[in-house]
């Protein structure tokens, strides 16, 4: 007898996925194929599981990316809390911030919170996440302002210069770093010298 043309994957069996699963699962194709672009469908069949399934986890889609993002947030301030030096001058800190924040970003749950898209989101979920991007926002910008202070970083604009900074590592999230021909290291060193070098202080 004959092959099928095309061997349907095998259900998962009831209770053998969970929330960190399905997170894992989504950020994945979150990344590879946009949040927009991606379904409920489409995160079902990855987890070889139907729609009821994902909905005794989460109400919608729009709740497994906040998740995703939230799950970023506190491994964030998990790890920043850990590695922060108070005695370091603000470029000094200022980098540790970005170093982490690279590494965040970097993997398919973390890149969550640069490809979010609060113009799609509800008016809740625009709240929460903008309140993660502002918590994250103020502590870069805190850093710069005691750069300025302490002498070790020239840049009197640090809101926009915050900006500007997160503007660049952001795009991170929307190449494939894997693929080139850098490590993460480098690139990292690479985007410091390009933010640094360029309003590092002259005295």
């Amino acid at each position: 007898m004959a092959d099928s043309a095309e061997t349907k994957p095998a259900r998962r069996k009831r209770g053998t996925i969970n929330k960190r699963l399905i997170l894992d699962t989504s950020a994945g194709l979150f990344h590879e194929k946009g949040y927009d672009r991606t379904s409920l469908d489409d995160i079902a069949k990855a987890l070889a599981v139907t729609k009821p399934s994902l909905y005794y986890h989460f109400p919608s889609k729009e709740d497994i990316l906040l998740e995703c993002v939230r799950t970023a947030y506190v491994k964030f301030e998990e790890e920043i809390t850990r590695r922060d030096d108070l005695s370091l001058d603000g470029r000094r800190r200022a980098e540790i911030f970005l170093r982490l924040y690279l590494e965040i970003i970097s993997n398919d749950i973390g890149v969550s919170m640069v490809l979010a898209d609060d113009r799609v989101m509800s008016p809740e979920g625009r709240a929460q996440y903008n309140k993660w991007r502002r918590i994250l926002n103020t502590d870069l910008e805190d850093r710069l302002k005691l750069g300025l202070k302490d002498g070790s970083i020239d840049a009197p604009e640090t809101r926009l210069t915050t900006y500007a900074i997160f503007g660049m590592f952001n795009w991170v999230g929307h190449w494939n770093f894997r693929r080139q021909s850098m490590s993460l290291d480098e690139i990292f060193d690479r985007f410091i010298s390009v933010a640094f070098d360029g309003i590092g202080s002259k005295a």
